[in-house]
């Protein structure tokens, strides 16, 4: 298999796995992590009541729903995935394409590959532990929240 290919790939794979968690993102289901159940459980009590789930559930998804007919139309849908994905696009060539070509060549993808591990293994010791891979995204978590509220705070 050719370099160019294996990067080509490898890209690939990374763009498929974030649009694939945008995706999911206002699909309902079951809450997966601590504070996403944590959220939903509007009482407290440990344990999500069906009302609970619902009620965020169906005011999260019915956003989608453009021209508030009280239904979300495959076009509807169809134009909330081509925005992500298009974000999408745009944040990974940001943060991956260095010379502002719209590619990502082997040599950005590893160059970006490099830097994530560099901030992720807090020790210095070569290599990054499931506490330190953590850590990094509790932090970039963090990064990204406080860039959301700046954001929010400029437009108004």
């Amino acid at each position: 298999m050719s370099i160019r290919f294996s990067a080509a790939m490898s890209a690939a794979l990374v763009i498929a796995a974030l649009s694939a968690d945008a995706t999911l993102a206002r699909e309902p289901g079951m809450p997966r992590g601590e504070r996403t159940f944590d959220r939903l459980d509007a009482n407290k009590d440990g344990a999500l009541a069906i009302e609970e789930l619902e009620a965020k559930s169906v005011r999260r998804f019915m956003r989608l729903d453009a021209d508030k007919d009280d239904k979300v139309t495959r076009a509807e849908l169809e134009n909330w995935l081509n925005r992500l994905t298009r974000r999408r696009i745009d944040r990974i060539l940001t943060r991956m394409d260095t010379n502002k070509d719209a590619a990502v060549t082997s040599a950005e993808l590893r160059g970006y590959i490099a830097g994530l591990f560099d901030l992720a293994d807090s020790d210095k010791s070569g290599g990054v532990t499931l506490k330190e891979s953590r850590a990094y995204h509790v932090t970039a978590r963090k990064k990204r929240t406080e860039a959301r509220k700046a954001r929010s705070q400029t437009r108004q």
